[in-house]
């Protein structure tokens, strides 16, 4: 566990990790969803739906949890403070993809057959870009020399998002038999959906400076 000698400290790791796991799930859930969604199985939208609002509530559970404790006096003051920051950093993740899910249920947007593999390729990168993030900060706690490599890997992963988010932004508005309304509504989602990654950057961000601090 390298630095990370405390029984308390101990705990809360054990909690960042399980919270970190909860977004995953989260994630994968909404992958479920997105899949269900564009194969028009339109039957199961609301219970898959669901179930993404309810492991993002695991992940909300588990993260007042390592806050309760870290208040209590885990870890020096200015540690606890960067580390808070990206556990909530973290859950944003898992909000985003709540919000998607609540799109897909509720707003129902037409979505072109013709789309249908590259959106689920932006979910799929933006899921990497969080995969990559969780491996960062599982090294900030074991090996903090080799943080950097999944920080780096995020950012790529984030990048490689910007562009299938950039391609996708381009045909829609070129589709000629969809309203604008329908365009503007695409757009929400594919925006949506990228923001998943552009989180997961965010957080790394704070990773990064948090790896930093600890080697001084």
């Amino acid at each position: 566990m390298g630095w990370i000698v405390g029984k308390k400290e101990l705990e809360i790791v054990n909690l960042v990790r399980e919270h970190l796991e909860k977004v995953s799930t989260t994630l994968v859930s909404l992958k479920n969803l997105l899949e269900a969604y564009l194969s028009q199985q339109f039957d199961r939208i609301t219970e898959l739906a669901e179930e993404v609002r309810e492991f993002e509530h695991e992940a909300d559970v588990v993260r007042r949890k390592v806050e309760n404790i870290m208040y209590s006096g885990a870890f020096l003051p200015n540690f606890r403070g960067d580390l808070l920051g990206i556990i909530e950093a973290a859950d944003k993740v898992a909000n985003k993809a709540e919000y998607v899910a609540d799109l897909l249920e509720i707003e129902r947007p037409y979505i072109p057959d013709s789309l249908n593999e590259e959106i689920k390729a932006l979910l799929d990168r933006s899921i990497e870009t969080y995969d990559a993030l969780k491996q960062a900060i599982e090294y900030l706690f074991i090996d903090l020399n080799r943080v950097m490599e999944f920080v780096d890997a995020t950012e790529v992963k984030e990048h490689q998002v910007d562009g299938i988010e950039r391609d996708l932004l381009r045909k829609i508005f070129s589709l000629q038999d969809i309203s604008h309304g329908q365009k503007m509504h695409l757009k929400d989602l594919i925006r949506s959906l990228a923001d998943i990654a552009d989180r997961a950057e965010d957080c790394s961000d704070r990773v990064q400076i948090v790896s930093l601090k600890r080697r001084v």
